[in-house]
């Protein structure tokens, strides 16, 4: 029940985060002012759903194809997420941590925070489909449906990720061109979302349910910050919608 009462909370808390002054990405700010190197930062604020993965997977819990393919997708997310993407980027590896204000550095209460939300939910995630009470059918129609539009999400989440780490080691920032930023600001975000639309169709789950709304309103709040700010910085940005085509 914790760590529901926590997804949830951040769900909602998404919405006032520029209120607070607790922001992220162009809003950051911090209190402690307490900073860290953003590769440690990321990986351990995402690492501990790779810690529940490894857990379950070598628990022997795991029996059947329906708890199995819903939690693997999860993983393949994960493993490109805390892994693959904060290696691609340019910073070094050290300072660790860092005292004060710097623009690279990422807050230690931003890291702590989506720490505790990536733990909740990486738990929830991994111990409900392990008591998923059908062991012998998997539908297997749905689940093409869901793998297809969750590898289709994370193929244009993957892409928007390298049009953003294009621009910014070029120019800083400036108006995202290509892929979903042609409809939207947040591309990225808007492949996320998709990404666990699928997860949410393979798995059929109430809790891959609750990340899919938990993510949809966290990033939709992100999103409309960032469609803000792009819109007062650039004078010629072009029509787009926030996050969501003909919706937000």
């Amino acid at each position: 029940m914790f760590a529901v009462i926590v997804i949830v909370s951040f769900s909602i808390v998404a919405w006032i985060s520029d209120k607070v002054k607790f922001g992220y990405g162009k809003n950051l700010q911090d209190w402690l002012h307490i900073r860290m190197n953003p590769k440690l930062g990321w990986f351990l604020f995402e690492v501990p759903n790779l810690i529940w993965g490894s857990y379950y997977f070598f628990s022997g819990q795991i029996t059947s194809q329906s708890q199995l393919l819903p939690i693997l997708l999860f993983t393949i997310h994960y493993i490109n997420r805390d892994i693959i993407y904060p290696l691609r980027y340019s910073y070094n590896i050290f300072p660790l941590i860092r005292l004060g204000s710097k623009t690279k550095q990422v807050p230690i209460e931003m890291v702590l925070s989506a720490g505790l939300f990536t733990s909740c939910n990486g738990y929830l995630q991994y111990s409900q489909h392990l008591q998923h009470i059908d062991y012998s059918y998997i539908d297997y129609l749905r689940s093409i449906i869901g793998i297809i539009i969750f590898f289709y999400g994370m193929y244009c989440n993957i892409q928007c990720d390298n049009i953003l780490k294009n621009l910014r080691e070029k120019d800083g920032y400036s108006i995202p061109q290509g892929g979903l930023f042609e409809y939207v600001s947040s591309g990225h975000y808007l492949g996320e979302i998709i990404e666990w639309l699928g997860f949410w169709i393979v798995s059929g789950q109430w809790i891959a349910l609750l990340f899919l709304l938990s993510t949809l309103s966290i990033l939709s709040a992100r999103a409309v910050q960032t469609h803000k700010w792009y819109k007062e910085k650039f004078k010629n940005y072009p029509n787009r919608f926030a996050i969501i085509p003909l919706v937000l």
